[in-house]
């Protein structure tokens, strides 16, 4: 009987071990990289992270904690969540950006590596792991690494918000920002204004020269305006050879001074293939915001002083005046 309870045994203990290595094998070839953190944010174990074009190895922070190997934000907000999993015992979950190059305590070969010297996102999902063999509590961290996520997030943002051909802003980040700016400066009684510029005769350029010439001369335009602007300011196209700048903090007396410069310095750009006789000129609109005037009464002003300022011969600003 006893010889029956012992091989009964052997085979339980043998059966375990194997599972045991099974679920290990398992463990380390997740894509991954895990993490068993103790209540003071100890590594206890690495796990997984199979996948090293996303992944370096963490093996080398076993035994030391959150605070010896990241940045002290990271360290103290990756420490907050799993001491909440283990207060509420459930899985909280973090989004952090990381540069592995700055988690000190990995090999110098992985730290200067080329492809950690760029910040990357991660997500942390902390678990309570209430069995597991060790004097404090822990979570298993799970990091998985969400940059590319992360960077056709900002590619579709950037794309709903800025003209592709100029790189500048579209209609529509440029009309949200005055929204937001013209509430600003009626609420804190701040000077603003607005520029609403035309290409003289544009279309004549894309029949002369064709489209793609055109496209140039656009992109010459822009910044040709853009070297002449504080960082505050903001360009954007509205139109095909429209645009408007958004000038905070700008009284009337600054923005015909910058429009006069802007009316003095497109004559001067050189597009490639393009003849000196053919040299692109712009009529300008400007107007100064109005105590408790909204977007669309400066705008109006503006574009009215446009037709003005084309009616009147072109290459040239005017004014718009309540």
């Amino acid at each position: 009987m006893d010889d029956i309870q012992e091989s009964t045994q052997a085979g339980t203990i043998a059966a375990l071990k194997a599972e045991r290595d099974q679920l290990l094998t398992l463990l380390k070839a997740l894509p991954d990289i895990s993490f068993v953190l103790d209540a003071e944010g100890r590594y206890v174990k690495v796990i997984g992270g199979a996948n090293e074009a996303m992944y370096a190895s963490g093996k080398s922070l076993e035994g030391y904690t959150l605070a010896d190997a990241l940045p002290p934000a990271v360290a103290e907000a990756c420490l907050t969540h799993v001491q909440q999993a283990l207060r509420t015992g459930e899985m909280q979950t973090l989004e952090y950006q990381l540069c592995v190059a700055d988690v000190t305590l990995l090999p110098p070969s992985v730290r200067d590596n080329d492809h950690h010297q760029a910040e990357q996102w991660f997500e942390g999902r902390a678990l309570p792991l209430p069995s597991y063999d060790h004097p404090k509590p822990v979570v298993l961290w799970v990091a998985v690494n969400v940059t590319p996520r992360k960077q056709l997030e900002q590619y579709w943002r950037e794309a709903a918000y800025t003209d592709p051909l100029t790189g500048i802003a579209n209609r529509r980040a440029l009309f949200e920002q005055a929204e937001h700016e013209i509430e600003r400066a009626n609420r804190h009684h701040r000077p603003l204004s607005l520029l609403v510029l035309d290409i003289d005769h544009f279309k004549t350029i894309n029949t002369r020269y064709g489209h793609a010439l055109g496209d140039e001369a656009l992109r010459q335009f822009t910044q040709g305006c853009l070297n002449l602007l504080r960082d505050t300011d903001l360009m954007g196209r509205i139109g095909g050879e429209e645009f408007v700048i958004l000038l905070p903090e700008t009284d009337q007396m600054g923005a015909e001074q910058l429009g006069a410069r802007v009316v003095e310095v497109i004559p001067t750009l050189d597009v490639p293939g393009m003849h000196p006789e053919d040299r692109m000129t712009v009529s300008i609109g400007a107007a100064t915001l109005v105590e408790d005037e909204g977007f669309e009464g400066l705008l109006q002003r503006a574009d009215d002083a446009l037709s003005t300022a084309k009616t009147g011969g072109r290459n040239r600003l005017r004014m718009g005046y309540t």
